[in-house]
C-alpha cells in the first residue's frame, strides 16, 4: 500500500486488483476508498457516468467505473475509517444514488 492517497480518475480503467488507497470526493466532501473489490452483481439499467453512485443496496457502495462497477466497503470520510454500512447511514438525509463523485 502506498503512502500517498490517489486521486481517482473515472476516465480511465479501474485497477481492482489495486491495494491502494484512492481519493475521491462527493461534492466538496472528501472520501477516501480503503476496501474495494469488482461488483458483479446485480444493477440497474440507469446510465451513470463513470464516478456515479450505482446503489447501495444492502449497504453495498456500488460506483460506476470505467471498466466495470466497484464495490466499496471500507472508506474514510472525516478522518474516520468506517464500512460503507455506517457511512450510507450516516449520509441518510442525502440520497446517495445517482450522485456522481468527482
Amino acid at each position: 500500500m502506498g503512502n500517498k492517497d490517489i486521486h481517482i480518475d473515472y476516465s480511465k480503467d479501474f485497477d481492482f486488483n489495486s491495494k491502494e488507497r484512492f481519493l475521491t470526493y462527493l461534492g466538496d466532501e472528501k472520501i477516501i476508498f480503503v476496501g474495494y473489490k469488482k461488483y458483479d452483481g446485480p444493477i440497474t439499467m440507469q446510465f451513470l457516468p463513470s464516478g456515479g453512485i450505482q446503489s447501495v443496496f444492502g449497504y453495498k457502495l456500488i460506483v460506476k467505473v470505467n471498466n466495470g462497477f466497484l464495490e466499496v466497503n471500507e472508506l474514510i470520510y472525516n478522518g474516520k475509517l468506517m464500512t460503507s454500512k455506517e457511512f450510507i447511514e450516516l449520509k441518510n438525509d442525502v440520497s446517495l444514488v445517482n450522485q456522481v463523485l468527482e
